[in-house]
C-alpha cells in the first residue's frame, strides 16, 4: 500500500471540468459579447464599490440568479480588449461572494439564503480569468492581472473569515486553485522573467497565485481537511508545475511553518527554535490547529512535489503535456529538455535541497531564522551559463569566476548587515554576497535530537539520491545498494528509496556539474546528519552503504570532481572520524586525497563555496586531519578495506601505516603555508600529539633507532659552532656538534618516519617559522613556545643533540630580536612572548642540562640573559651588526639584530639597567637562578615534590646541641642581604660535629627558595687518609730530635763589593778621622789600654758563663718542661655568624650604612629576633613556592548523568568507571601521601609541608576505588618539572558532602590520618606559643589554615591565580552539554580564594563561564576524543590539545597534562595582577625588612655580633 494509492485523482476533472461554460458560449461572439456588455453594466451600476447608498438587487428568483450568473460567466471570457466589462463582472461576483462572511445590500436574496451553490458556481465561473489570452499586450496582461489578484484577495478573504463554507464549497474552493494554477502554471514560460513587461500571465501570478493555494490548502487542513482524492491531485497536478522556481519556494514556506509546530510539540518549547517570519508565522498556521493535524499535514504537504531530486532531470521535467504539445508546435524547440525555462533548474535544485537541508538542521536541533536562510539563499546562486545537454566542461577549462554557493548557512551566526543586505531584483544573479561561514559560529546540536536513522526516514532517500545528482556511476557501482527496506505505506513506490542507487544511462554517461549545487548542499546535510551520530546510537546499514558512496563520489578529485561539493562535504565533517560511525575509516585514503588537494596550497586550485571562506576550509581540513593522525600508529598494518573504488583501477592494498609518512608530510606543509594563527595553532597541536605518539610508540616497541650518519654542512651559516667543542660527561655517542644551516629544512623522505627524525624536523620547522612569520602573532608564538616545551620532554633515543642545540639558539636569537625592537613596537604582549621564550628556555637546559657543556652554548644562553635582566649586551659580535636571513620555501626575510650595548665590553657595574621591562627582567633572573641552582641537578635528593631543602630551624635544633625547642627566644640570628635574601644563623654545632670547629648553619631564604647549610672553619681538609681520626684538633706533639745536624759551613761574610777600596774618596770622606790616626796618637793612649782591658774582663766573664751553662744543660732532662712550647688551649665557643659574615664579604661599614637619596635598607640588615611575629612571616614565606602551582580537578560522568552529587560518587567504586580510566589517572602523576608530601596538595592548607613522618602501608589506604582514594584528603596525584607543580585531585562524595555542610568553603580540607579519623592541623612551629596567641586573638581566621593576610591593614599577599581546570571522562559524549560546571566548584577550593579577598569577606564563587574543562571520551576504536571548553580568547588556546582532536591512549595522559599546564601560564601571562613566584617571595622578605628590622648603628651593630644569641 502506498500514499493514496486507493483513491482516484480528480485531475482530469478538473482539467476537462464544462463548468465554467456559459450557454452564451453557444451563439456567436458578437451576440454574447453584446448581452453580457449590456447586462453586466446595468447590474456593476449598483454594487456598494461604485456608489455610496445601493438598492436592494432587484434579482429575486433562482432562475433569475442563475440567467445573470450564466451571463457574468460569459462575461469573464471576453477578450482582454473588454477589460471594462471583464471588470465589471469581477466586481459583481466579488460582492456576491460577501454573502458567505456579512452580506451586503446589492447580493441577491437567493444568494443570501443560500450561499454556498451560489458560491461553488462563481468559483466555477472565476476560473475563466486565469485562462491566459493569446496575443494580448503588455498592458492588457498588467489589467488582467490585477483583477485576478482581486478575486484572490475575495477568496482569501472568504475562506479565512467565513463559518459558513460546507465540505463541497471547500472541496469546489480547492478545485478552483488547482485549476487556476494548472491554467497559469502548467504551460512552459515563453519569456525571461523580466516583471511586468512580460505577456505571460503566468509570470505575473505565479508567486501569489500558488501562495494563495497552499495557504488556503493549508487553512481547509484545519477547517475542512481536505479528501484523500484532493491530496492526490494536489500532488499529481504539482509535477506540471516544477518548472517554476515559485512552487519550491511556496512549499518550503509552508513546511518550514509546519516544521516549527511541529518541533514545539514532539520536542518541547525548550527545544532550539525555527524562526518563522511574523508574516508568515501569523497567517499561514491556524493557531488553533490540533497537534495532530499538524504532523498529518506536514507530512502530507512535505511529499507534495514528490520527490525533489527530480528536478535535476530535465528530462523528467519536460515529460508533461503542455511541453510536448509546444515541442510539437514549436519550429525552434525540437526537444522539450531544450525549452529555455528550463535553464532555472539549477536553481530550482538547489533552492529545493536548500529547503530540505532547513527542515533536517531543524531536526537536529540547529537554531535558525528562515527569513535569513531565504535571503541568503536567494542571494548566493548564479546559475551555470552551460547548456544542460552539452558536455561538461573540464575543471581545468571551467571559469573560476563563476559564483556558486551551496551553503550551510543554519550551521553559523553571520552578521545582521549581511543579511539585511537583500538586493529585489527577479534577476537570478546575485548582487551582493551575504556573511560568510564560519566553523568557530557553529551552533550546537540539541541534546534531545531525534536519532539519525528518524531523520533519515523522512528525508534519506532524497539526499542519498541527491548527492549524485548527475554523477557518473562507475559500472561496478550500477547494481549496487538495490537492497529493498521496508516502504513506508504514506510513500509512493514509484519514488526511488533511500536504499537504491539511481543509475540511468543519462546519469551514467557523463559527470554533469550544472547541478552541482544543490548536489553540494545535499552532501554537506549528510555529512552533518551523521556527525550527529550519538554515542551508542545505531543507524542502519544500508544507510552507511548509501552514505559512503556518496561521499566517495563527492570526495573525488580526479577529472570529474566538483569544487563545490567537496568544499562543502570538506567543511561539514569536521566530526566525522571522532563520532564512531561504523566503517568510516574506508574513507580515509580518499578524505587524505582531499585534504592534500586543499592544505597543500594556500588557496586551492577549485572553485569553493563562495560562503565558505579558503581559511575556515582548511581549519576544517586541519580538524578532519587532526582526526587521523593518531591512526596508523593506532592500527598498524590493519588493511582499509577499499569496497567503493572504480574495477577498472587495479587493486591494491592499503594499510593504515602506509598512510603514515603521507599524513606526515601533509602536517608538514599544511604548516609551512598556513597563515590563519587559529589554524596554525590547531597545526602544532596536531605536530606535537604526533611526535608524542611515535617517541611513545617506539619506546613501547624498544625500538633502536640510530640518527643519521650523515650530516651535511654545505651551507653556512653565521652562528656555526667553530669551537667544535665536545660534550662526552654523560657518555653520549655524539663527539661534537657539527652545526649546519639553521635555515634549512631538512625534507628527505626518511627523516619523518621515526621520532628522531621526526624531531629533528620539527623543531627546525617551527624555529624557521617562529622567527620569519610568527614572531609578531602572540598567540602563534605563544603555541610555538609550548610545542618546544613539550619536545624539550620527549624522550628521544639517542638523544638529538644536535637539534637540542640548534633550538636553544633559535630561542635565543628570538628573544635577542623581540628585545631589540623599536620603543613604540614594545607592548604588553611583546613582552609576554619574551617571558615565554624565557621559560621555554630554561625548560631545554634542565631536560638537555649537557647544552652548557658546550662553550658557545653556555654564551649564547648568559648573553641572553644579560640582555633580559639589563636591557642590552655588555659584548657584541660582529654578526650582531648586520642581518640574519631566513630562509625557508620560496620566501626569505631579514632579521635585523643590532642590540643595544655599545662597542667596548662593559662591566656589570658600569651599566644602566635598562631592561624591556620588570617582567623581563624576572624571566631572565629565574634563568639564571635555575642555570646555577637547578641544571645538571633535577630533580634534587629529596625528589621533584619541593625545590626547598625540606630542613627548617624546628628540623635543625632536633639535631643541635641541646635538648630541644628553647624557651626564651630563638638560637638563630636573622639577617637581611641587599634587600632580598633572609639568612638565619645558628651558632650551635649539630649533634653529630664533636669537634671544636666554629660552625655555622645557615638557613637562606631567598628568592628562588629555602636552603640550608652547615660551614667549618677548618686548617686541614678532609681527606680520606684523615677521616679516621678521631679530632682534628688534638695536640700533634713534639716532632723527635734529629742527630745528624747537617755539615757546618765556615763562611767570611763580606759587608762591603770588593770594589768599593777603588773608588777615591771626597773631601767630606777624608772629614773623619781614620782609625789608625786615634791609635798613633799619644794623647789617646791612656784611654786605649783602659778600654782594652775592660774587654778583655768581659770576655773571660762570658766564657766562664757559657762553660756553666753547658754543664748544667748537660745535667737537665730532655725536654725541659719550662722552656718547652705548648699550644693555647682550644677555643670552644666563637661568633661563627660574626665570622661567616666577615669572610664572605657582607660585613663592612659600607653595608651598614643605608643609600643616600634612597628608602631602601642598608646591605646588612639585622632582624629583630625578639618579635614573635617574625616566625609566623617566616612561615608564611615558606608557604609561598618557588615555582607555579596548578590544580586540576578529575570527574568520572556516566551516561546521562547530570547531577553534581551523582557524579561524584562514581568514583568511589572501581566496578563504577571504565578500566581506562583508571590507566589515564596514573598517567596523570604520581600518587603522594599528604601527610609526608612536601609540595604542592591541591590545597594552601595542607601544601609544602610535611605533617606526617610515620610510614604508611598498603592497607593503610582504601581498595577498590575508582579514585576517590585521590581527594585530597590522604591522597593526590602530582607531577612536578622544574617550573611547575600539578596536583589532580579526584573529588569524591565526602568531598561534596563538606561543601554541603559548609558552602562558604571557610574552611580547608581535612586531612585524614590513616587507620584513624584525627583531624590534624598544621605542625607547631618554633614559636607556636606565641602564635597560638595572636590567633586567639583574632577569632576569624580559621583554625586549620595559615593566615595568610598581612597584618596593619595592608595589602593581602598575592598567591597567584587560582584558575579552575576540570577534566572529565565521560561516557556518553553528549553529556557534555549537560555537565554542571557550577555545582561543583564548591568541592574544587584550592584555598587560594582567600588570598585575593579580605578574610572578612565570604568566598566568591568563581563563575562557571572561567572553569576551563577538558573532555575525555573513550571512542569505541580504542582511541579517545577531546572537546575543550572554556573562554575563547587570544591566549587561552592552549596546546597541544585541541577541541575535537583524535588521541590515542598512550599519550593520553601526557597531553591533558600539558595543556592543562598551558592553559595556566597563558592565563597568568594574560592577567595583569599575576606575580611570579620569586617575585612574591622577594616582596615579601622586603616587607619584612621593613617590619623587622633593627635600626641600629654600626657601633652597635658590631657590639651585637659579639653577644651571645639565646640558648639552652
Amino acid at each position: 500500500m502506498t500514499m493514496y494509492a486507493d483513491w482516484a485523482s480528480l485531475q482530469d476533472e478538473i482539467q476537462f471540468d464544462k463548468a465554467n461554460r456559459s450557454v452564451l458560449h453557444k451563439f456567436p461572439n458578437t451576440v454574447g459579447k453584446d448581452v453580457a456588455c449590456s447586462v453586466v453594466k446595468h447590474i456593476a451600476q449598483n454594487l456598494s464599490i461604485t456608489v455610496n447608498t445601493c438598492d436592494p438587487s432587484n434579482l429575486e428568483s433562482h432562475s433569475e440568479v442563475k440567467w445573470t450568473m450564466e451571463v457574468l460567466c460569459y462575461g469573464l471570457s471576453l477578450p482582454l480588449s473588454e477589460n471594462d466589462t471583464i471588470k465589471d463582472c469581477v466586481n459583481v461576483y466579488c460582492e456576491w461572494l460577501s454573502a458567505l462572511t456579512s452580506p451586503k445590500l446589492s447580493v441577491p436574496k437567493p444568494v443570501t439564503e443560500d450561499p454556498n451553490p451560489y458560491a461553488q458556481d462563481m468559483l466555477h465561473h472565476l476560473l475563466n480569468l486565469f485562462v491566459p489570452r493569446a496575443g494580448s499586450g503588455a498592458d492588457l496582461v498588467k489589467r488582467q492581472a490585477l483583477m485576478c489578484h482581486r478575486v484572490l484577495r475575495t477568496i482569501e478573504s472568504v475562506a479565512k473569515e467565513s463559518a459558513m463554507l460546507t465540505r463541497e464549497t471547500w472541496e469546489t474552493l480547492l478545485k478552483f486553485l488547482l485549476a487556476a494554477n494548472d491554467s497559469l502554471l502548467s504551460p512552459p514560460t515563453e519569456k525571461d522573467d523580466t516583471g511586468l513587461s512580460s505577456y505571460d500571465i503566468g509570470d505575473h501570478l505565479c508567486e501569489r497565485v500558488l501562495s494563495v493555494l497552499f495557504e488556503l490548502w493549508l487553512l481547509a487542513c484545519q477547517k475542512c481537511f481536505p479528501s484523500p482524492s484532493l491530496w492526490k491531485t494536489f500532488r499529481k497536478m504539482c509535477i506540471y508545475w516544477r518548472h517554476h522556481e515559485a512552487l519550491i519556494t511556496q512549499w518550503h514556506r509552508v513546511n518550514h511553518a509546519l516544521t516549527a509546530r511541529l518541533l514545539k510539540f514532539m520536542y518541547g518549547p525548550d527545544y532550539p527554535e525555527l524562526v518563522i517570519p511574523d508574516d508568515d508565522g501569523v497567517s499561514l498556521v491556524p493557531v488553533d490547529m490540533s497537534n495532530d493535524c499538524v504532523a498529518q499535514s506536514w507530512f502530507r504537504f512535505l511529499h507534495t512535489i514528490q520527490n525533489p531530486v527530480d528536478l535535476a532531470k530535465p528530462e523528467l521535467i519536460s515529460q508533461t503535456p503542455m511541453f510536448l504539445r509546444l515541442a510539437l508546435e514549436s519550429e525552434v524547440v525540437v526537444d522539450p529538455r531544450q525549452h529555455e525555462c528550463l535553464n532555472k533548474l539549477p536553481q530550482i535544485f538547489y533552492k529545493a535541497m536548500r529547503g530540505v537541508s532547513i527542515m533536517v538542521n531543524a531536526f537536529l536541533g540547529i537554531a535558525q531564522d528562515v527569513k535569513e536562510e531565504n535571503m541568503l539563499t536567494n542571494m548566493s546562486f548564479q546559475p551555470s551559463r552551460q547548456s544542460v545537454m552539452g558536455p561538461p566542461t573540464p575543471p581545468g577549462q571551467r571559469k573560476s569566476a563563476r559564483p556558486l554557493a551551496a551553503i550551510t548557512a543554519p550551521l553559523t551566526q553571520r552578521s545582521s548587515k549581511a543579511s539585511s543586505a537583500l538586493i529585489k531584483s527577479s534577476a537570478p544573479t546575485p548582487q551582493c554576497l551575504p556573511g560568510l561561514l564560519s566553523l568557530d559560529s557553529r551552533l550546537p546540536l540539541a541534546p534531545g535530537r531525534p536519532k539519525c536513522n528518524s531523520i533519515l526516514h523522512l528525508f534519506g532517500s532524497w539526499l542519498f539520491d541527491a548527492s549524485l545528482a548527475n554523477v557518473k556511476i562507475h559500472s561496478v557501482h550500477k547494481n549496487a545498494g538495490q537492497t529493498h527496506r521496508r516502504t513506508n505505506s504514506l510513500i509512493d513506490q514509484s519514488r526511488p528509496t533511500s536504499l537504491s542507487i539511481d543509475s540511468s544511462p543519462e546519469k551514467t554517461s557523463h559527470s554533469d556539474n550544472t547541478y552541482e549545487a544543490g548536489r553540494a548542499e545535499a552532501c554537506g546535510t549528510l555529512c552533518r546528519l551523521f556527525c550527529a551520530h550519538k554515542t551508542g546510537e545505531e543507524i542502519l546499514p544500508a544507510y552507511y552503504s548509501r552514505f559512503y558512496f556518496a561521499m566517495y563520489y563527492g570526495l573525488r578529485t580526479d577529472e570529474n570532481m566538483s569544487g563545490p561539493v567537496l568544499s562543502n562535504i570538506l567543511f561539514n565533517s569536521c566530526d566525522l572520524l571522532r563520532v564512531d560511525l561504523a566503517g568510516a575509516q574506508i574513507l580515509v585514503p580518499h578524505i587524505l586525497n582531499s585534504l592534500e588537494l586543499v592544505l597543500h596550497d594556500l588557496t586551492p586550485k577549485f572553485r569553493l563555496c563562495e560562503q565558505i571562506p579558503s581559511v575556515e576550509l582548511r581549519k576544517a581540513c586541519v580538524h578532519l586531519l587532526l582526526s587521523m593522525l593518531c591512526l596508523p600508529q593506532h592500527f598498524k598494518d590493519l588493511e582499509i578495506k577499499d569496497i567503493l573504488s572504480n574495477e577498472n583501477v587495479p587493486e591494491h592494498t592499503i594499510s593504515f601505516i602506509s598512510l603514515k609518512s603521507r599524513i606526515t608530510e601533509l602536517l608538514f606543509k599544511a604548516l609551512l603555508n598556513e597563515t590563519d594563527s587559529a589554524n596554525t595553532q590547531m597545526l602544532l597541536g596536531g605536530l606535537m600529539l604526533l611526535i608524542q605518539d611515535l617517541a611513545l610508540c617506539e619506546e613501547a616497541d624498544h625500538a633502536t633507532i640510530q640518527p643519521p650518519q650523515h650530516e651535511e654542512q654545505t651551507d653556512t651559516d653565521p652562528h656555526t659552532d667553530a669551537s667544535q667543542t665536545s660534550i662526552l660527561s654523560n657518555g653520549s655517542t655524539d663527539s661534537s656538534y657539527t652545526e649546519s644551516s639553521y635555515h634549512r629544512l631538512h625534507t628527505q623522505s626518511h627523516d619523518n618516519e621515526t621520532a628522531y627524525g621526526l624531531f629533528g624536523q620539527a623543531t627546525s620547522l617551527v624555529c624557521n617559522r617562529l622567527m620569519a612569520s610568527w614572531k609578531g602573532e602572540l598567540s602563534t608564538a605563544l603555541a610555538a613556545m609550548e610545542l618546544l616545551s613539550g619536545l624539550a620532554k620527549v624522550n628521544i633515543t639517542p638523544p638529538n643533540m644536535l637539534m637540542c642545540k640548534r633550538t636553544v639558539k633559535w630561542i635565543c636569537d628570538f628573544i635577542v630580536f623581540q628585545c631589540s625592537r623599536p620603543a613604540p613596537n614594545h607592548s604588553r604582549d611583546l613582552h609576554s612572548m619574551i617571558v615565554a621564550a624565557f621559560k621555554c628556555l630554561t625548560l631545554w637546559l634542565v631536560e638537555h642540562s649537557r647544552l652548557l657543556y658546550d662553550k658557545e652554548c653556555l654564551h649564547n644562553v648568559l648573553e641572553v640573559v644579560e640582555l633580559g635582566i639589563s636591557g642590552s649586551k655588555s659584548q657584541k659580535k660582529s654578526s650582531d651588526t648586520g642581518t640574519v636571513s631566513l630562509k625557508f620555501g620560496k620566501d626569505e626575510k631579514s632579521v635585523y639584530t643590532q642590540n643595544k650595548a655599545s662597542d667596548p665590553p662593559k662591566f656589570k657595574g658600569e651599566k644602566d639597567l635598562m631592561p624591556a621591562s620588570m617582567r623581563v627582567k624576572d624571566a631572565a633572573e629565574a634563568v639564571l637562578t635555575c642555570i646555577i641552582d637547578q641544571v645538571g641537578a633535577f630533580p634534587p635528593p629529596c625528589g621533584p615534590e619541593s625545590l626547598f631543602s625540606l630542613l627548617d630551624e624546628k628540623s635543625l635544633l632536633r639535631y643541635a646541641k641541646g635538648t630541644g625547642l628553647p624557651e626564651h627566644g630563638s638560637p638563630f640570628r636573622y639577617f637581611v642581604l641587599d634587600n632580598s635574601i633572609i639568612i638565619g644563623l645558628l651558632e650551635q654545632p649539630l649533634g653529630n660535629y664533636e669537634d671544636p670547629l666554629p660552625t655555622v648553619t645557615a638557613l637562606i631564604r631567598g628568592p628562588f627558595g629555602r636552603h640550608a647549610w652547615t660551614m667549618q672553619l677548618r686548617h686541614s681538609p678532609r681527606i680520606n687518609k684523615m677521616s679516621s681520626s678521631k679530632s682534628l684538633l688534638a695536640d700533634p706533639g713534639r716532632p723527635l730530635p734529629m742527630e745528624n745536624i747537617g755539615t757546618h759551613h765556615v763562611v767570611k761574610h763580606k759587608y762591603f763589593p770588593d770594589s768599593v777600596d777603588k773608588i777615591p774618596l771626597t773631601m767630606a770622606d777624608k772629614s773623619i778621622p781614620t782609625l789608625d790616626s786615634l791609635v798613633t796618637d799619644v794623647k789617646m793612649q791612656s784611654d786605649l789600654d783602659k778600654l782594652k782591658r775592660q774587654i778583655e774582663q768581659q770576655t773571660q766573664f762570658e766564657n766562664n758563663i757559657g762553660r756553666r751553662s753547658q754543664v748544667e744543660a748537660a745535667r737537665r732532662p730532655f725536654p725541659n718542661p719550662a722552656m718547652e712550647c705548648k699550644p693555647p688551649k682550644l677555643c670552644q665557643e666563637f661568633q661563627t655568624a660574626r665570622l661567616f659574615l666577615s669572610h664572605y664579604g657582607f660585613l663592612s661599614l659600607e653595608a651598614l650604612r643605608e643609600p643616600s637619596n634612597s628608602s631602601l635598607p642598608p646591605a646588612l640588615v639585622m632582624l629583630d629576633t625578639s618579635n614573635t611575629t617574625l616566625f609566623s612571616d617566616i612561615e608564611l614565606l615558606d608557604n609561598i613556592p618557588s615555582r607555579d602551582s596548578d590544580t586540576v580537578h578529575v570527574f568520572y560522568v556516566k551516561t546521562g548523568q547530570k547531577q553534581a552529587q551523582d557524579i561524584v560518587t562514581n568514583v568511589s567504586s572501581r566496578a563504577s568507571v571504565q578500566p581506562q580510566f583508571l590507566e589515564f589517572l596514573h598517567s596523570l602523576g604520581w600518587p603522594v601521601d599528604i601527610g609526608k608530601h612536601a609540595g604542592w596538595t591541591g590545597h594552601v592548607a595542607t601544601s609544602w609541608k610535611i605533617m606526617d613522618q610515620d610510614d604508611a602501608s598498603d592497607s593503610d589506604y582504601p581498595r577498590g576505588t575508582g579514585g576517590s582514594v585521590y581527594d585530597g584528603r590522604q591522597q593526590v596525584l602530582y607531577w612536578a618539572d622544574v617550573m611547575s607543580e600539578v596536583a589532580f585531585v579526584v573529588p569524591s562524595i565526602d568531598s561534596y558532602n563538606r561543601y554541603l555542610a559548609d558552602p562558604q568553603g571557610d574552611k580547608s580540607p581535612q586531612f585524614m590520618k590513616r587507620s584513624s579519623s584525627v583531624t590534624l592541623t598544621k605542625p607547631r612551629s618554633l614559636t607556636q606559643e606565641s602564635v597560638d596567641k595572636m590567633r586567639l586573638e583574632a577569632p576569624g581566621s580559621p583554625t586549620d589554615a595559615p593566615v595568610m593576610r598581612s597584618r596593619r591593614g595592608r595589602q593581602p599577599l598575592m598567591m597567584g591565580l587560582d584558575t579552575k581546570i576540570f577534566v572529565v571522562w565521560l561516557e556518553n559524549f553528549e553529556d557534555h552539554e549537560n555537565f554542571p560546571a557550577g555545582d561543583l566548584l564548591g568541592v574544587t577550593s584550592t584555598g587560594l580564594e582567600h588570598h585575593s579577598t579580605s578574610s572578612s569577606l565570604t568566598l566568591p564563587k568563581a563563575p562557571e563561564k572561567d572553569v576551563f574543562i577538558i573532555f575525555i571520551h573513550a571512542l569505541q576504536n580504542g582511541l579517545f576524543r577531546i572537546h575543550m571548553q572554556g573562554q575563547t580568547g587570544k591566549l587561552t588556546m592552549a596546546i597541544p590539545l585541541v577541541d575535537g582532536m583524535v588521541v590515542s591512549r598512550r599519550c593520553l595522559g601526557n597531553l591533558v597534562r600539558q595543556t592543562a599546564i598551558n592553559i595556566c601560564k597563558r592565563k597568568r601571562l594574560e592577567s595583569e595582577l599575576y606575580q611570579p613566584p620569586h617575585v612574591r617571595r622577594k616582596l615579601k622578605i622586603q616587607e619584612m625588612v621593613k617590619n623587622y628590622q633593627m635600626k641600629m648603628e654600626a657601633p652597635d651593630f658590631y657590639t651585637a655580633l659579639f653577644q651571645d644569641a639565646c640558648k639552652e
